[in-house]
């Protein structure tokens, strides 16, 4: 069944680029925009920023540094020795994950936005875009004055999941295998934090996995033994820099997060399955005997989701061996990190050191005017396993913000057609190791 709805709505404002979706990609493009010039919006559904580090829980910022030296910088390092400052961060040296404070993110990276001269549009919705001739003249968004269209040169999708990309069109990668499972992460507190076995708070090494094994090992004893465990991964612990308190990476449940249907039934799951989880860990770890669910996620963790197909599609074997580009604009050092639907298992490689990410992933020949920043790059899902952390996409977002000023500078020319070496320039000047 279907139904054609027609409606005259306002035009907000008109821009020279406008970012969908506010977490560490968006942040990073609407930044680099904005700093060189450019009219920038920042649209985001919540009524904060940080995606999935905030709303998700998903902490840490994963990762800057790799075989003991820094490999990311710019706006993403810029980021982290703010929220340090704020005392909403602890850099783990020498691996460079950023352990946060969640509220402490949300704050200061509102102050970065609106510093660098950002318009921020917050609790607004994207609902489709209106395309002519491979270029997308305008977005539709609802919030709190109703449906509203928003008019740009340039647009970048930071949404994670492509969702201006699939609006407008462009075509997508196909999955060879089942999608990864999302997370609802969560926060206990009065945990006896002091515990050794709990050092695991502090994600530090390289090459390890950092699981809490006292908690992992109990769970899948208890299975042996009969009792209903949920299907679980890890469980990765992080420190909020608040005593006792700590957030749990634990929940798991198959899903496609691009389909309403399929992510609504997980999200349901999981709600249920953090209170169980919350019951057996304090019954069973000696740790949290007399902890307490504090806070649940606000949205459940996506790992994988759309990934669109660009110019060139970066792969596992590229990233593993660190191949570098002619326009390498960012750079990842995260394992690829594969979780498996089904059960409590994990896949990892760790590469030989840090991978690249070249621009031709974030941009389609077919659409001029569109760039995709973030975890929905053009990306086999072994390379896609490893660049979807926070650090690297907030690299991405800047590249993504740098572009489109190469872009108007040159007369308004296509995103595909900008010159990649001064784009690799710009974010080298900006501090990125590429």
């Amino acid at each position: 069944m279907k139904t054609t709805y027609t409606k005259e709505i306002r035009v907000r404002g008109e821009y020279d680029v406008v970012i969908c979706g506010g977490g560490p990609a968006g942040i990073g493009a609407a930044v680099a925009a904005a700093e060189k010039g450019a009219k920038t919006l920042l649209v985001e559904r919540l009524g904060f920023l940080g995606g999935m580090a905030t709303a998700g829980l998903v902490n840490p910022m994963s990762e800057f540094a790799y075989n003991n030296k820094r490999v990311i910088g710019g706006i993403a390092w810029r980021f982290a020795k703010m929220l340090e400052d704020a005392n909403g961060a602890i850099i783990e040296y020498p691996r460079c994950n950023i352990s946060f404070n969640p509220e402490i993110y949300k704050v200061v990276a509102q102050r970065m936005v609106l510093g660098a001269g950002v318009d921020l549009l917050t609790n607004t919705q994207l609902v489709d875009c209106v395309v002519l001739d491979g270029c997308i003249k305008e977005i539709i968004v609802a919030g709190k004055n109703g449906m509203e269209a928003i008019r740009s040169k340039y647009f970048i999708d930071a949404t994670g999941d492509a969702t201006l990309a699939e609006f407008a069109g462009m075509e997508m990668l196909e999955n060879s295998r089942p999608m990864q499972p999302g997370t609802l992460c969560f926060t206990m507190a009065n945990v006896d934090t002091s515990s050794e076995r709990l050092n695991i708070i502090h994600q530090k090494t390289q090459g390890i996995n950092h699981q809490a094994m006292c908690i992992r090992e109990k769970l899948l004893e208890l299975k042996a033994q009969g009792v209903c465990v949920p299907q679980f991964g890890g469980p990765w612990l992080c420190t909020t820099l608040n005593e006792g308190v700590i957030t749990l990476n634990l929940t798991r449940a198959a899903m496609d997060a691009s389909n309403a249907e399929s992510y609504n039934a997980a999200e349901r799951t999981l709600l249920e399955d953090v209170f169980t989880f919350a019951k057996l860990i304090t019954e069973n770890v000696e740790e949290f005997k007399n902890a307490y669910v504090s806070s649940v996620a606000t949205i459940t963790g996506t790992r994988q989701s759309r990934r669109i197909k660009g110019i060139h599609t970066l792969t596992g074997e590229e990233y593993a061996n660190g191949v570098k580009f002619k326009d390498s604009i960012a750079r990842a050092c995260h394992a690829i990190d594969i979780h498996l639907p089904g059960d409590e298992g994990q896949i990892l490689k760790y590469p030989d050191d840090a991978g690249y990410i070249p621009y031709d992933s974030m941009v389609n020949e077919n659409f001029d005017n569109l760039i995709i920043a973030g975890r929905a790059i053009s990306a086999d899902e072994d390379a896609f396993a490893a660049i979807r952390v926070q650090a690297p996409c907030m690299e991405m977002g800047q590249a993504a913000g740098f572009a489109v000023n190469i872009c108007m500078k040159n007369g308004n020319i296509p995103v595909w057609n900008i010159n990649r070496a001064e784009l690799v320039e710009k974010v080298r000047k900006e501090g990125s190791f590429v």
